[in-house]
């Protein structure tokens, strides 16, 4: 492979104690991706083009452009990825239940260009999204349990 065509990617994994029904919710509807990632006009159709947007800054327009590519409903979410310079990148989402009701959520995000002019996005994504994922995502998870327990409970 020559320079040119050389790609990098990067894989997290989180073991969530939430059922895939719920991780897929915060994976996919626009108010809960809104709370812990960005705002969006995401629908889960494939080929639908849409767009994640975060506050701008003097060297981002905060815009994300994305179009969805792959949809398997609490198993697999593929998009593209792009944005304040970086081009050609795509995010998958697998989900697999766990033996504990859990869910094992992999983040991949592949297509970042080698080399040191590019290395910049592939470590901003990186350092993203373990701090999204890691930290925004799962209190969003645990704040749709306690909103459950109390709509329960006023149910009831």
């Amino acid at each position: 492979m020559n320079a040119k065509t050389e790609t990098q990617s990067f894989s997290i994994e989180w073991d969530l104690p939430h059922a895939p029904k719920k991780v897929w919710r915060a994976l996919t509807e626009p108010a809960l991706l809104a709370k812990w990632l960005m705002s969006t006009d995401m629908q889960l159709a494939l080929g639908t083009s849409f767009t994640f947007q975060a506050p701008s800054s003097p060297q981002w327009d905060g815009k994300v452009n994305c179009t969805m590519q792959e949809i398997e409903p609490q198993k697999r979410l593929r998009y593209s990825w792009a944005g304040g310079g970086l081009e050609g990148t795509v995010v998958t989402w697998t989900l697999t239940a766990t033996s504990t009701g859990g869910t094992l959520l992999r983040l991949e995000h592949a297509g970042f260009k080698a080399g040191q002019k590019e290395a910049r996005f592939f470590e901003g994504a990186k350092q993203g999204w373990q701090f999204m994922g890691g930290k925004r995502l799962i209190d969003v998870l645990s704040e749709m349990t306690v909103l459950s327990e109390i709509q329960s409970e006023e149910s009831a």
